[in-house]
Order: C-alpha cells, then structure tokens, then sequence
C-alpha cells in the first residue's frame, strides 16, 4: 500500500477542520459573512503550508 504524503494529508486534515468551524460558527452564531475573511486568510496559509512542505519533500528526495 502507497503512502500518502505528509504535504498532502496534513493541509487537506486542516483544512478540512477549518471549514467545520467554519460552517458551526455560521449556524450557531449566524456569522456566515463576519467570518468568510478570516476563511479566506485561512485557505491562503493552508496553501502557503500545502507548497513548503511539498518543496521540503522534493529537497528531502532530491537528496538522496
């Protein structure tokens, strides 16, 4: 069985735990709007995450 990589498992798990508070937030407190700038800056940091790690396992793998 083929491992899944460390730079795609760890920001989609994130991710994914962002979108749920994310949507409980909005039906509790109704804040669907008040939050969709906090979700965007969210998305822009699991990216950023997303691409280092990527970058870190091509140099891990580049030196071997």
């Amino acid at each position: 069985m083929r491992r899944i990589p460390r730079s795609t498992f760890l920001p989609l798990l994130l991710l994914l735990a962002g979108l749920a508070f994310y949507v409980y937030y909005g039906i509790t407190w109704n804040a669907w709007r008040a939050n969709l700038a906090n979700l965007i800056i969210y998305v822009i940091i699991i990216a950023a995450l997303f691409w280092s790690l990527r970058a870190k396992e091509k140099m891990k793998n580049d030196e071997k």
